[in-house]
Order: C-alpha cells, then structure tokens, then sequence
C-alpha cells in the first residue's frame, strides 16, 4: 500500500469520520468538515455544527462567500506548511481552524472549522459588514447575536483535541487496510507459488505485520487510558465548581437578607450580594458546560476503543493465517525431505 496515494477517506470510513465531528461539534460548540489531501474547500463541504450567520447570511452574497471560501484555503495552506493546527479570524471576526491530518507523517486530508465569534460581536462593525455585502442588516445583526462565542485559545485547544481524536482513528484504519492488504498477498502468493521459500517468506511478512498492529493497538489503547484519566480527574473539579456556586448563591442570598434589615445603609452591600450571585449562577453554567464537553469527549474515546476491537480481530484473522501458512510449509519440507 502506497502511503503516498492515500486519502482521508482512505483509512477512515466517510461515515465514522461524519460521527467523529459531530460529536465534536456537539461538545464544544464548533462547527466541523473533512477534506481529503489536495481538495479545494468548497461551500457544498458536508459541515457538522455549521454557524447560520457564517452559512446563511455572510456566503448568501456572491462576496461573502468569495471571501469565505479564500480565507479558509488559507488556513489550510498555513496548516500544511506548519504541519499543525492553525487558529486564524477572518473579516467578520469569527475564528477558524484547519487541523491537518497525517499518517507516518503523511498528509492524508484536513479538518476544517470553527466559526464562532472570539469576541462579542460589534454592532457598528456588523452593520458596516452588511452593508458592504449587500445583507439586510437586521437579518445579519439577529444570525451575529445568536451566533457562538469563544475564545481562540479555546478554539486552539479544541482544534488540537480533534486533530490527535481523527489521527488516532486514521492510524487505527491504516493498520487494519495494511493487514488486509498483506494477508490478500500472502494467499495470492501461496496459491501461485506454493514453494517453500515463498511460504517461509510469507510467514515473516504476516509475523512483522502482527508485530505492528500489536504495537499500534498497545500505543492507541496508552494514548486513549492517559486521555481518559485526565478526563476522569476533572470531575473532582467539577464538583468543587458546582458546590462553591451553591455556597455562593447562599451568601449571596444571606447578605441580601442582611442588607434589607440594615435598609439604606445596606444598599451598597445589596448590590455586592447580587454580584455575588450572579457570580454563582455563572460557575454553574460553565460547569454543566464543561460536564456536557467531557461527555462529548468520552463518547469519542468508546469510538475509539471499539477501533482497537476491531484491530484485535485484525490480529487473531493474521494468526490464524499464520498458521495456515506454517502447516504449508511443514507438508512441503515433507514432501522435500521424500
């Protein structure tokens, strides 16, 4: 198998890598889609999480998408030259990502996305956009507010996740094409050519490749126990988050109480127990964030260990043709020796 000539696609079936994104999309907010290597980003890209003011007010004018679709071929330039993820924001103050992904450092394909606004969005400056797109401003100005808001360290941090989840799942797919391609050969070759030198060689082509896939299955099942155990260590935080907001909300609750009593000598002291509440309502919604992300996550890591199953029974179908081919090679040093 020629490395070279694989796609994305290739060592990762459209449908797997379809349910990669969107669980992506959906525990982190960000929109998604999957190009193979040396394909032109186009607007008819099969998006996960795609943002309606990106999709259906920026690219509804010819201008829009020109803009679009040039910013994010240029994203995906700047990601294979660096041969790592590249966050970048584009005329609308949105950010996107362009994630490239290899095999034993090949370029198979690229994941592209984001779309959310790094900062809230400026009325002013989405009036004056509208209006040099030819947008209705009051259709633009309603998709920007309803729009996603980050920041690009988090985009960034979201970009690299995705990158080692579908490189993961792209090496697994690579292995598993490279056995079957192995094992196909072996039995072509046994059938033409049932020599004894020509088994004995097939044999130790079949024991490298049950070498390699042990290995690959052993690294990928380390990377998924180490993410997993960071994932599992932040519930404890979690937790901590979640009880300190429900403190909060109690002193928050208590002082209001106290300034009331106190009457105007306590209206400062009312307005700091109402921070202090609104405070505690924020943590509790950034932790069932958080909470809704990991779960996101995790779902991702059972995908990936299913990969390592299914690498398993790539491991034992090679055994058995292991053996096979050394019951060969037995009745033909037999029939030699007779």
């Amino acid at each position: 198998m020629e490395i070279e000539n694989l796609t994305l696609t290739d060592v990762i079936d459209a449908n797997e890598l379809h349910s990669i994104l969107e669980l992506f999309s959906a525990a982190t907010g960000l929109s998604a889609a999957a190009l193979n290597k040396n394909e032109t980003f186009t607007s008819s890209a099969n998006w996960c999480g795609r943002s309606d003011f990106c999709e259906k007010c920026v690219k509804k004018s010819t201008e829009g998408s020109d803009r679009c679709k040039k910013f994010t071929q240029s994203c995906i330039e700047d990601a294979k030259h660096s041969s790592r993820p590249i966050v970048k924001v584009c005329h609308t103050g949105m950010a996107e990502f362009a994630v490239p992904i290899t095999v034993r450092s090949t370029l198979v394909g690229m994941i592209v996305g984001g779309q959310v606004f790094t900062d809230k969005p400026d009325s002013h400056k989405i009036s004056s956009l509208s209006r040099s797109l030819g947008i209705d401003a009051a259709e633009f100005e309603a998709a920007a507010e309803s729009a996603e808001t980050s920041t690009e360290q988090r985009v960034d941090a979201a970009a690299n996740l995705l990158s080692q989840m579908v490189e993961e799942a792209a090496e697994t797919g690579y292995l598993r094409a490279v056995s079957a391609e192995k094992g196909t050969l072996a039995r072509e070759s046994l059938n033409d050519d049932g020599s004894n030198s020509v088994i004995k060689q097939k044999i130790g082509i079949a024991a490298d490749r049950v070498t390699g896939v042990e290995k690959g299955c052993e690294r990928i099942k380390n990377a998924v126990a180490e993410s997993a155990k960071a994932v599992d260590s932040t519930d404890t935080i979690i937790k901590n988050i979640e009880d300190s907001s429900t403190q909060l909300t109690l002193i928050g609750f208590n002082a209001s109480i106290e300034a009331k009593r106190a009457g105007s000598a306590g209206v400062g002291f009312n307005v700091i127990a109402q921070q202090v509440r609104t405070l505690a309502d924020k943590n509790s919604k950034q932790a069932t964030t958080i909470e809704h992300t990991l779960s996101g996550i995790k779902k991702s890591m059972n995908g990936i260990n299913n990969q390592i199953r299914e690498l398993y029974r790539d491991i034992e179908k090679i055994s058995s043709s292991m053996n096979e081919l050394s019951l060969a090679a037995l009745e033909s040093e037999n029939e030699e020796t007779e």
